[in-house]
């Protein structure tokens, strides 16, 4: 126990304010800057229901990669995996179970057997929610009669301050 004299609380009056005039008023160009939610001095609840407007604040979006590069390595792992050239299992860490198991189920080749290469000619990222992009990309492979071009779509998820492939479609 301590011998320190408990200091009563006490109530102190306000300090005189008067609202700014007119041509104090603060420039109309601030914006809002909220700290890095992972240097939060404190824990948030587990399970708790977060609150919508203070989910606006602490966007997922700015603590992921550019999602355009990352979808292009993507499509092209995944394509290779597809096509034989790449183990499955290298694309688990970057995908849900239903994208890998979607993936093996498709797989054409069996490793080891030589394949022609698939090249990403162009990519197409839109972003219609925070942590959340859609992916469409133009591939070719080589063939007889000259390159032939397939459509892809993918739909990544922010989780973890990483992007996940929730969807995968090869046309």
């Amino acid at each position: 126990m301590s011998t320190a004299p408990v200091l009563a609380p006490y109530v102190r009056a306000a300090p005189p304010y008067q609202p700014p005039y007119d041509d104090e008023l603060p420039p109309a160009n601030l914006r809002l800057v909220v700290a890095d939610t992972d240097e939060l001095p404190f824990e948030t609840q587990r399970g708790a229901v977060p609150d919508l407007a203070m989910a606006a604040l602490f966007p997922l979006r700015r603590r992921l990669p550019d999602p355009t590069p990352w979808a292009r390595q993507f499509i092209q792992a995944a394509l290779e995996a597809l096509s034989g050239r790449r183990p499955v299992a290298q694309l688990q860490r970057w995908t849900t179970p239903a994208v890998l198991a979607g993936i093996q189920h498709a797989r054409r080749a069996e490793p080891g057997i030589s394949q022609p290469v698939i090249v990403v000619k162009s990519i197409h990222v839109c972003e219609p929610a925070d942590a959340v992009a859609e992916v469409c990309a133009v591939v070719s492979r080589p063939d007889a009669d000259g390159p032939r071009f397939r459509a892809v779509a993918a739909r990544l998820e922010g989780r973890s301050g990483q992007w996940r492939c929730v969807t995968l479609q090869v046309g």
